[in-house]
């Protein structure tokens, strides 16, 4: 688990991140299943005094027939250059330098 604290301050976002088997585990189970899950271990973690998520959000990546469970994540401080350079032909970069 993380925050996103640093990238949105104020947010109160908690990240949560499954692979490999647990995530496929994980995907078959309802929103609400998931959100009982998170709240066990916060609970284990804090103790029962903790708010409820105002909302939650699975994304079943290894569902979803364009992803098929792959994704990618932004590192800190990458800026929309870098993610432009990734669309690039190769070809033209190759002229370039």
């Amino acid at each position: 688990m993380q925050h996103l604290e640093n990238e949105y301050p104020g947010s109160n976002i908690l990240f949560v991140t499954v692979t490999a088997e647990e995530s496929r585990r994980v995907e078959q189970l309802s929103d609400q299943e998931v959100e009982a899950e998170v709240m066990a271990v916060l609970k284990t973690l804090f103790g029962n005094n903790i708010p409820k998520p105002e909302d939650i959000l699975v994304p079943r990546w290894g569902l979803n027939r364009f992803y098929k469970g792959s994704y990618s994540n932004w590192p800190d401080k990458y800026n929309q250059n870098r993610h432009d350079q990734l669309g690039v032909s190769l070809k033209l970069a190759n002229s370039i330098s």
